[in-house]
């Protein structure tokens, strides 16, 4: 979804670094190299380097956006959990928006990529054709309002 807005504002945005733990910094993201800290730290379990890096964060963006960011990031990740624990597959629209990004990053060589079944010649036409373009028209809208 960050990916796809970020295209509808006008403004794509190179994520590869994501995936890439040596990544420091990504190129037209503002504090990327604040956030990718943060995360990295999130998803660690040295309690130091968290808090270094939540303190790192609130100075540079402010507490609110540093809580913002703790917020996504807790979601995300219980999000992720429970879908991989029980095996939810991405739906239709989802798993053709991502399809290049999944390749570009090389998430189908993780476990949970197997939940998600390949979708039939039939049903990838619709979603292209019938389900993509009203999901764009959704998110393009929400984005213009805010």
């Amino acid at each position: 979804m960050l990916r796809e807005s970020a295209t509808l504002l006008g403004t794509p945005v190179d994520l590869n670094g994501i995936s890439d733990p040596n990544c420091k910094v990504i190129d037209d993201v503002p504090h990327s190299e604040a956030l990718l800290r943060f995360c990295d730290a999130f998803l660690g379990d040295d309690c130091d380097a968290f808090a270094a890096a939540r303190d790192c964060l609130a100075q540079e963006m402010g507490t609110a956006a540093m809580v913002d960011a703790a917020g996504i990031a807790s979601n995300f990740q219980r999000m992720d959990r429970i879908a991989d624990a029980i095996g939810i597959p991405a739906d239709a629209p989802m798993v053709l928006m991502q399809e290049e990004f999944v390749d570009e990053l090389g998430l189908q060589n993780y476990a949970s990529a197997g939940n998600t079944p390949k979708m039939s010649w039939l049903k990838r036409q619709l979603t292209r054709f019938v389900l993509l373009p009203g999901l764009r028209r959704m998110i393009a809208s929400r984005n213009a309002g805010a």
